[in-house]
């Protein structure tokens, strides 16, 4: 049933091309006991521009994971901290963020820096887990695209390095919803056979365990909701937290990703569209006894 609320495509984004079933189901039991995870969110759709798709994300797969046993840390860039920090304030959670902006160099690809950068970050967290949630992954070229073609390399650092670099044992995870994110990758031939423009976007970073969703956050939900059942506890937050995480980051900076406005909405739908699936997975949690079928 979680495969089905993910698979919902009200935004009309063409996910069915690309999406992945039982995503959500495996990325949770690959993050059921994990020790260190480095999770990284942040988009920006223009200068200054962050969305409000993958902060409030993060924020509650952090909360579960680390009320599961996990040491947590965000990485993300210095425009994208204020809306992942607010959202982790919503929930209760620490709000200390890593920062990471190594400016591309010229024709594309990153700077030398972001490999220093990259390796430092895994010397020092060694994460036993990388999860993305919506968070640009390159393309062929070198350049992060948005749903439209159009180039966002200037304004989003080159995090996706930390997956390209991961090791072997360490376990990763990509949530998103366009094609254009990390994780992407594991399924490139399929987003770039889905039209034209999904070809110049198709991100070519793998991952373990790629999550699709009609919108990011939801992807992020659903991997919580199958948290939940694994582990026998609710840990999805409530309809109050959606609602106050989503306006606490447009207060903080971030920007609906399609319409571009600082307004209370995500890829274009309203707060009741997220309030509902959040519900949703809510009720998929828990389940309750039906006393079995009616007569």
């Amino acid at each position: 049933m979680i495969d089905q609320l993910m698979a919902l495509d009200p935004g009309g984004r063409g996910i069915a091309a690309f999406f992945v079933r039982g995503g959500a189901t495996a990325a949770a039991r690959a993050l059921r006991r994990s020790r260190r995870v480095l999770l990284t969110t942040g988009f920006m759709v223009g200068p200054g521009l962050p969305e409000t798709d993958g902060p409030p994300g993060a924020a509650c797969l952090g909360r579960a994971l680390r009320a599961l046993g996990a040491e947590v840390t965000y990485v993300t860039d210095a425009v994208a901290l204020p809306p992942l920090q607010a959202a982790l304030k919503i929930l209760g959670e620490p709000a200390a963020v890593l920062t990471f902006h190594v400016p591309h160099a010229a024709g594309g690809g990153p700077e030398p820096g972001a490999a220093r950068q990259t390796a430092r970050l895994l010397a020092e967290h060694q994460p036993t887990h990388l999860v993305a949630i919506e968070r640009p992954g390159r393309a062929r070229d070198g350049e992060y695209r948005s749903a439209r073609g159009q180039s966002l390399t200037e304004w989003n650092g080159p995090l996706d390095e930390l997956f390209l670099a991961a090791s072997a044992r360490t376990v990763t995870v990509g949530i998103g919803d366009g094609g254009n994110e990390i994780g992407m990758g594991t399924v490139h031939a399929r987003v770039a056979r889905a039209g034209a423009v999904f070809r110049a976007i198709a991100s070519v970073v793998k991952v373990r365990h790629l999550v699709v969703a009609g919108v990011s956050n939801w992807g992020a939900y659903g991997v919580v909701a199958e948290l939940a059942r694994l582990a026998g506890r609710p840990l999805l937050h409530t309809a109050e937290e959606e609602d106050a995480m989503v306006r606490a980051c447009v207060d903080a900076g971030a920007v609906d990703g399609l319409t571009r406005r600082a307004e209370p909405t995500v890829d274009g739908l309203p707060l009741p569209a997220h309030i509902g699936m959040l519900e949703l997975l809510r009720t998929m949690e828990s389940p309750r006894s039906t006393g079995g079928p009616k007569k």
